[in-house]
């Protein structure tokens, strides 16, 4: 806790941030117990069976990150030198590289300004005769609309592949993210909601596709054989079985805790929701997705960066997101276009560029593991930079 004031007025006190990974003596245990020795072994395929059963697919891979459990699925879908992958500009950059590691060409479209996921209609725009799939990334753990994106999908005859990294659990129309599309993708990175340090999981209904990753992995799905570096290991999936656990009670919380603070924070100029969509049943919340009313700040002579200082003063750490993908140095280097075999399209994008530069903002989910008295610090925080918004708007000068 914090109490902290740049601002007039009496401090208040606000949550900061808490530590994660939560680990815990069951942790340590599930480690002790583990085959240090060996990848894809007992825990691996227990593991699989669990993600797979609360995903209702059929087959699951465990595999060493979140970045080549992407190429695995293009790799295990024949995509490759010459073709086009679609993904939205604002995302993590692992989302482009997967692609380029699997020798395609990254083409990006725009986000729906009410979710940051990806738009079908700018996907439409993007369609080529060399694209093959679309990458549809679960932007902060909330679905994207899949109704619209398999219609696209199913329209133009390409493949709709699921980034769902930072989407552990999340739901569109009572089904998981993980069975939507082909397959899809997730992360078990040290941030992520359902972590072992670092991994990846692949989800799909599809055996053909099965069997080609598992080989692709070096996995056999049978039994323990290592032939390759791909899979997860026994302890990095023991932990995954300890953290998997509780990760129904995280879930349970952050959405109680993301309801109270928006309802608590309703009304407020400045910090302004995502959009609703009754077809959400879960929202991951790896991060809490907002928008700053950048027109209104302006009109301060104020920025979303302003805000945002006042807010981490007042001990709640509210950062920016993600900036375009198109603008990073990489996505214009020579070694991209030998990768690929050509130029990456970085033309500019309206919505990614208002998210990324002018409002987007978010916490991060263990904020959202708080108590109902950290959810009131923190959106008293949000109301007190509000009202003194003429002081901050001096301090800034």
């Amino acid at each position: 806790m914090a109490e902290l004031a740049v601002l007039g007025g009496v401090p208040v006190r606000t949550a900061s941030p808490g530590a994660w990974p939560h680990a815990s003596k069951k942790d340590e245990i599930a480690l002790l117990h583990a085959d240090a020795r060996m990848k894809n072994g007992r825990e691996c395929r227990r593991f699989a069976e669990r993600f797979a059963q609360m995903c209702d697919t059929k087959y699951c891979i465990p595999v060493a990150n979140g970045t080549v459990s992407i190429e695995l699925i293009l790799r295990g879908l024949g995509i490759g030198y010459g073709d086009e992958v679609i993904l939205p500009a604002y995302t993590f950059i692992a989302t482009m590289s997967s692609v380029i590691f699997a020798g395609a060409v990254p083409v990006f479209a725009d986000i729906e300004p009410g979710t940051y996921n990806i738009s079908a209609e700018s996907i439409e725009k993007k369609i080529t005769g060399r694209t093959k799939a679309i990458l549809a990334v679960a932007v902060g753990g909330r679905p994207c609309d899949f109704d619209k994106l398999e219609a696209v999908a199913e329209k133009y005859g390409i493949y709709l592949v699921v980034d769902a990294a930072q989407a552990v659990g999340a739901e569109f129309r009572n089904l998981s993210v993980g069975k939507y599309g082909i397959a899809a993708s997730f992360s078990c990175q040290n941030s992520k909601n359902l972590t072992c340090g670092e991994g990846g999981i692949i989800t799909t209904d599809n055996q053909e596709l099965y069997e080609r990753i598992c080989s692709l992995a070096g996995i056999r799905p049978s039994d323990s054989c290592i032939r390759m570096d791909h899979g997860l290991t026994e302890m990095q999936a023991a932990l995954l079985n300890s953290q998997m656990d509780k990760l129904q009670g995280e879930i349970e919380t952050r959405s109680e805790n993301a309801a109270y603070f928006e309802k608590r924070i309703d009304g407020n100029p400045l910090l302004l929701p995502m959009d609703n969509d009754p077809r959400i049943q879960v929202n991951a919340h790896h991060v809490h997705l907002m928008r700053v009313n950048y027109e209104l700040l302006r009109a301060y002579g104020l920025t979303r960066d302003d805000f945002t200082a006042a807010l981490n003063a007042e001990g709640f750490l509210l950062t920016a997101g993600y900036q375009p993908l198109y603008s990073f140095p990489c996505a214009q280097s020579p070694q991209i276009k030998h990768a690929v075999g050509r130029e990456i399209d970085i033309a500019p994008l309206p919505v990614c560029e208002r998210a990324g530069y002018l409002e987007g903002t978010w916490m991060y989910h263990a904020i959202l593991l708080g108590t109902r008295q950290d959810m009131d610090d923190i959106s008293d925080a949000v109301w007190k930079v509000c009202e003194n918004i003429e002081e901050l708007r001096k301090n800034a000068r």
